[in-house]
């Protein structure tokens, strides 16, 4: 079993980095999640000037691109940290616990939403998770059984709906945001399948993104996706909220199940497509790699992470107070159990 260290109270059995490597490197180095790249990337740029270490070295992989390279080595050329915009999954666990990183640190940063992003010169209109899924699933069930899914207007699902084509620009397979917009909103095909479905059409019609061009691959970067918005005004994306927010001027984030996205709603877990953000640590890196504690630390206290903090500004939306203060007391205890190496 993985050792995710959460609990401040649970004990720490510290891994060893293969001998004969170097016992450190100019920065440290995180991959992963490219909703949270922003947050790491203003936190990187204030601890490279403002402490006397390097500025930590960034990659935008995707969730999922970043577990598996964060999982393939415990050696000190592997990433130190994984940002994620979900928990990490059992088959990750495996794969780390294969290549023998089984202590790793987790801790909750705060919340995000998935929001359906348009621009503002184009007309709002609210959708439901099951609407959303008749618009984006690749095979969908009718009155004739599963059928390819037909729809290629907004209107044909709703007459309520604009007239116009169905065009979604949205995240890849590789990405967290893709992993949790399956989960929250594709699964709501499967609310009226028989129970004893065959496993291939429950995959079809639940857990699959059409591939006909009403779905657009639009890469991992969420800038780039709220730049296209901007270019085609009748078209929608999936982003982060925290990307919708720093462009709030220019693009509206459409009413999920009649909640619009905004700070108040994703506080108080009213709006349906809020998630949870996260970051993983290899303990075996501590002390090895210059910077690392002092980064979590920074990355992880009250001026960064909490309501009045840095990242809130930048579309983070904070944890409670007791949250806060669990992850915080977390950090200490990581420090002081890692402190000999």
């Amino acid at each position: 079993m993985l050792v995710r260290i959460a609990l401040a109270a649970l004990g720490l059995s510290l891994a060893v980095v293969p001998q004969g490597e170097a016992a450190d490197r100019e920065a440290l180095r995180i991959v992963g999640s490219s909703t949270m790249y922003a947050y790491l990337a203003e936190a990187a740029e204030n601890f490279g000037r403002d402490t006397p270490f390097r500025a930590p070295v960034i990659e935008a992989t995707g969730t999922v691109g970043g577990f598996k390279i964060f999982c393939s080595d415990i050696g000190l050329n592997s990433p130190d940290i994984v940002a994620a915009s979900r928990r990490i999954t059992p088959i990750e666990e495996e794969h780390c616990l294969s290549n023998s990183i089984a202590d790793v640190a987790e801790f909750k940063v705060g919340y995000d939403g998935i929001v359906l992003a348009r621009s503002l010169e184009a007309p709002a209109f609210a959708v439901t998770r099951a609407t959303l899924w008749r618009a984006v699933a690749r095979s969908v069930k009718t009155g004739a059984g599963v059928v390819p899914n037909p729809y290629r207007r907004w209107s044909e699902i709703s007459p309520s709906f604009p007239d116009t084509p169905i065009r979604i620009y949205g995240p890849p397979l590789t990405s967290g945001t893709r992993d949790v917009f399956v989960h929250m909103v594709m699964n709501a095909g499967c609310d009226d399948l028989p129970v004893a479905a065959p496993d291939a059409l429950v995959r079809d019609v639940c857990g699959h993104v059409r591939e006909d061009g009403a779905y657009i691959n639009a890469g991992e970067d969420d800038e780039m996706i709220a730049k296209r918005l901007l270019d085609d005004p009748q078209a929608i994306g999936i982003i982060g909220y925290g990307v919708l927010k720093r462009h709030a001027h220019r693009l509206q984030g459409l009413p999920v199940e009649g909640v619009v996205p905004n700070d108040e709603a994703l506080e108080d877990g009213n709006y349906p497509l809020s998630r949870p953000l996260y970051l993983y640590v290899k303990v075996a890196h501590l002390g090895r790699v210059p910077g690392l504690m002092e980064f979590l630390e920074r990355f992880l206290s009250e001026p960064m992470i909490g309501p009045e903090g840095r990242l809130f500004r930048s579309g983070l939306i904070p944890m409670r107070d007791d949250e806060r203060g669990f992850v915080q007391e977390s950090v200490r205890a990581l420090k002081a159990r890692a402190g000999g190496r």
